[in-house]
């Protein structure tokens, strides 16, 4: 009969298995949109209309909802069955502290194990088909049960045993525990030291996994099962990661690409990379690059950017790939200021699953300063879908910068170009530092009056407006967006809300808050 501890670990390990079996199975079946749309619109049956009812509530009331700043009536849910189905597991039936230590030390192992699916955490999202930012929160929540339980283990053992920590049991317990505390302080210093923590945080985390193993392994313990799970799957998912960032950058005739800087106005570039193994490019798509030549330091640095815009061979897989990359701090800054406009890149990813956009008629994409970024492709993606489907499109950007609309000029250009004959693509440009928010939206730049300039920030209750509203189909709305956009827009859509909606945060946010700067003209493009 299963321990406890074991049905506690089982458990997790279940969910996890059911997450990785139904990612798998996604790679086997792909519903094409035409499919996809009639099963989410016509209810043919009473099963059918009740799941839609049910998943509309789902939505409107569970998930779109925020309780604490970002955080979901969802989240909280899920975290208080956790939590609560946790400290169950610590403390019924025992009739102990012996007992109590025992469990949480096996708790604090079996909380380790999800803390290991992979040593690139985008590579572990993606493998359990979840989205890296909920990857990263529960990573977080696995991450501050293995310290607490692991403390409480440590506290009640030489309670009741005294500290000796020359006795191999308790000083490889006394290893594992110094070097889940070293990892939480780094975590706390972060901000000031972040290639270091990133670094630092895998290696301790092989060191966290020795010690315990040979701490389980003197006890005879069943949690050394776990670990040689976790081990296992840690091993073989970083061969993964191995296998593929050599097969992406390594050919017969090249070792690794050579990155083009072409750098633009106001502290902004766009980086060109050749791709050795053109693959197919999905919105939403992020790479990290390692680009050693950039400074002293940077062979031992690689960095996440979205992918904006790729150019496709004959058979419509990415040949070469273009990140936007606004100067800030570190490595972006030295990457701008150098003097060079060539360097050796090699390309990590891609990482994040794609979005299935053939679903929707309706679509609000709402972006603000650089968060342009991430709606490009997906306005390129939904461009590039079957014509026969009826659907508009409105991008509501508002500029921090009059220059970011320089950086993105060329690829606005060609969606415009792209979108022929209904005219479906509209852009709404807001202008905070320009004039009043009563001076009206103004045609400009473009034919078929798809661009309109208007002055002043977004207003959410506006921007989705009653002609989303009353649209036909299914609606998304996806923002890039500073923290108070994205959190008025999120209100709106869960207020107003009538029928599904899915509401997408996309992967990469614009960071910090909004900076307006005084908004001056802009040269003109190329009319579309």
């Amino acid at each position: 009969m299963l321990d406890i501890t074991q049905l506690y670990a089982s458990c997790l390990g279940g969910v996890i298995l059911i997450l990785f079996l139904y990612r798998v199975s996604k790679l086997f079946y792909q519903p094409n949109s035409a499919s996809f749309r009639r099963g989410r619109q016509i209810s043919p049956s009473l099963a059918r209309a009740f799941i839609r009812k049910l998943s509309f509530f789902f939505l409107k009331h569970i998930v779109y909802p925020r309780l604490f700043r970002r955080r979901s009536r969802l989240w909280v849910l899920l975290q208080t069955i956790y939590w609560a189905g946790t400290l169950t597991c610590n403390f019924i039936f025992t009739h102990s502290l012996g007992i109590i230590g025992t469990r949480a030390g096996n708790i604090a192992i079996a909380n380790l194990v999800p803390l290991l699916l992979a040593g690139r955490l985008n590579l572990a999202a993606d493998l359990l088909g979840i989205p890296i930012r909920s990857y990263l929160q529960f990573h977080g929540t696995f991450g501050t049960m293995t310290m607490l339980q692991a403390a409480l283990h440590s506290a009640i053992a030489i309670r009741e045993r005294g500290w000796d920590p020359q006795e191999p049991v308790q000083f490889y317990g006394v290893l594992a525990a110094s070097a889940i505390s070293l990892s939480v302080v780094l975590l706390l210093i972060r901000k000031w030291i972040y290639e270091l923590f990133l670094k630092s945080h895998y290696w301790i985390a092989v060191l966290i996994l020795i010690s315990l193993w040979r701490h389980a392994y003197l006890q005879r313990a069943f949690a050394r099962l776990y670990l040689i799970i976790g081990s296992s799957v840690f091993g073989l998912s970083t061969l993964l990661h191995w296998v593929l960032l050599f097969y992406r950058n390594i050919t017969s005739a090249r070792f690794g690409s050579r990155a083009c800087v072409r750098r633009k106005h106001s502290g902004a570039a766009e980086l060109v990379i050749p791709v050795n193994r053109p693959f197919v490019a999905r919105a939403g798509m992020t790479i990290y690059i390692w680009m050693p030549g950039v400074s002293a330091l940077s062979f031992l640095q690689s960095h996440p950017f979205t992918i904006t815009w790729w150019e496709t061979d004959d058979e419509g897989r990415a040949k070469s790939l273009s990140l936007l990359i606004q100067k800030r701090n570190g490595f972006t800054r030295r990457l701008l200021d150098h003097n060079a406009t060539e360097f050796l890149a090699w390309i990590d990813g891609p990482y994040n699953e794609s979005l299935n956009l053939g679903q929707y008629q309706r679509v609000l994409m709402v972006a603000s300063g650089n968060g342009i970024v991430a709606q490009i492709p997906y306005i390129r993606e939904l461009l590039n879908l079957s014509p026969d489907v009826e659907r508009t499109i409105f991008v509501a950007w508002e500029l921090d910068d009059a220059a970011q609309l320089d950086w993105v000029y060329p690829w606005m250009d060609k969606l415009l170009a792209k979108d022929k004959g209904n005219y479906i693509l509209r852009f709404g440009l807001y202008m905070p530092g320009e004039v009043t928010n009563n001076s009206p939206p103004q045609p400009w730049n473009s034919q078929h009056q798809r661009i309109w300039k208007l002055h002043g920030r977004i207003n959410p209750w506006e921007v989705v407006s009653q002609d989303f509203w009353k649209g036909k189909g299914i609606g998304l709305v996806t923002v890039s967006a500073h923290d108070n956009i994205l959190s008025d827009i999120r209100k709106v859509v869960q207020s107003e809300m009538e029928d599904i909606v899915d509401f997408v945060e996309l992967p990469f946010q614009p960071a910090g808050d909004r900076q307006v700067r005084k908004l001056q003209k802009s040269p003109p493009s190329n009319n579309v």
